[in-house]
Formats: C-alpha cells, structure tokens, sequence
C-alpha cells in the first residue's frame, strides 16, 4: 500500500512539474513571430482590405502576454493581458477587448485560434 501511494504522490508531482515543460527554458515564455493565417503565410490581407505584415507575441513567465501586430499603412496595434498554460494547452485573456481564446504549443510552434482565425507562432 505505501509502495503504491508513493508511485501515485511520485507521479503527480511529475506530472504537476511538467505543465509548463515545453521550450528551450522549459517554460512556454518567450517571443514568438506569426507566420502563418489559415494557412496563407504573412502578409495577410484581411476581407476589409487591411494588409497585417508582421506580429510578435510575447509570452512573459508571470502569466502576461503582449501581442503587437504592424501594418503595410506603419499603423501597429498592441494587445494585452493574461495567459495559463497547461500540458500544451494556452487559454488567453486579453485585457484590451475581453476576449477568451485558446491556444496550443507543441516545441516552438503556438498556433492560437482568434475570431475565427487559425494563427500560427513560431518562437524566436
């Protein structure tokens, strides 16, 4: 019985350990640059005809994340706000719009799902 609680309490500390076990630092944080909308790699024209040329997520290691995004016109946009993770998983919260979305991380590469959008990220 104690060999079995033992493996059982060893698993769950692994397991608890590994959460955020993804990346070079062992940690989701980081830098990572889109490459890719719904499969049309940058720059992406949008229906409304504005033309996104780059965009940068920074995931920080307290659970904020920064997102700017810049435009053929020089325009930029920045979102911010909040992030867990777990086991490959991102939800995000953005503190700018209010808006929930999901995520996920498999190495360097985060691919997010944002209004419809299937975006890809790869880290820095």
């Amino acid at each position: 019985m104690r060999r079995i609680a033992f493996f059982a309490l060893t698993a769950a500390s692994l397991t608890a350990c590994s959460m955020d076990s993804l990346g070079p630092s062992g940690s989701v944080a980081g830098t990572y640059s889109l490459r890719r909308i719904d499969g049309v790699t940058l720059p992406y024209t949008f229906a409304g005809g504005s033309r996104l040329v780059s965009d940068d997520l920074t995931l920080y290691r307290d659970g904020t994340f920064q997102d700017v995004s810049r435009y053929d016109t020089g325009e930029t946009s920045t979102d911010e706000g909040y992030y867990t993770s777990s086991n490959g998983s991102l939800d995000f919260e953005s503190s700018e719009t209010g808006i929930h979305y999901q995520g996920s991380i498999t190495n360097d590469v985060l691919t997010e799902v944002v209004n419809g959008y299937t975006q890809v990220f790869e880290r820095q």
